[in-house]
């Protein structure tokens, strides 16, 4: 029984108060950098991106992991200081009866803590 992975449609940029940035996919050689690598105190934009057709080849020949590139709209908050960010990706798992298990659709979270959190769908919608 193999959970499997949706492709990802969307990938996160964190962008810190002194300028530098740190991308969740190395846009020159498509290796993965991890979140808990994100400086959350430095922090002042964080956003989920749409994967360009460039990015997504090196990736897959970085790792071979499958992305989708799409034309869905970047979706970005602003960090003052002493604000938390909030931002993960949410999926919602079905049991069936005979062991299978299915992956419903990725939901890409955003927002900062106490303050108004957003969802957006893989096709780059606002949840409601």
């Amino acid at each position: 029984m193999s959970l499997g992975c949706r492709p990802l449609v969307y990938f996160w940029i964190a962008e810190y108060s002194d300028g530098s940035a740190l991308p969740q996919f190395d846009p020159e050689t498509g290796k993965e950098n991890l979140f808990r690598d994100v400086e959350q105190l430095k922090l002042k934009r964080f956003g989920w991106y749409p994967f360009s057709t460039e990015l997504a080849e090196k990736i897959f020949e970085a790792s071979g992991l499958i992305v989708i590139p799409s034309n869905n709209s970047p979706y970005s908050v602003e960090l003052k200081k002493g604000q938390k960010l909030v931002a993960h990706r949410a999926n919602t798992i079905k049991l069936h009866s005979v062991g299978r298990i299915e992956r419903a659709e990725t939901i890409y979270v955003l927002g900062v803590e106490g303050g108004k959190i957003l969802q957006v769908n893989e096709s780059g919608e606002p949840q409601k």
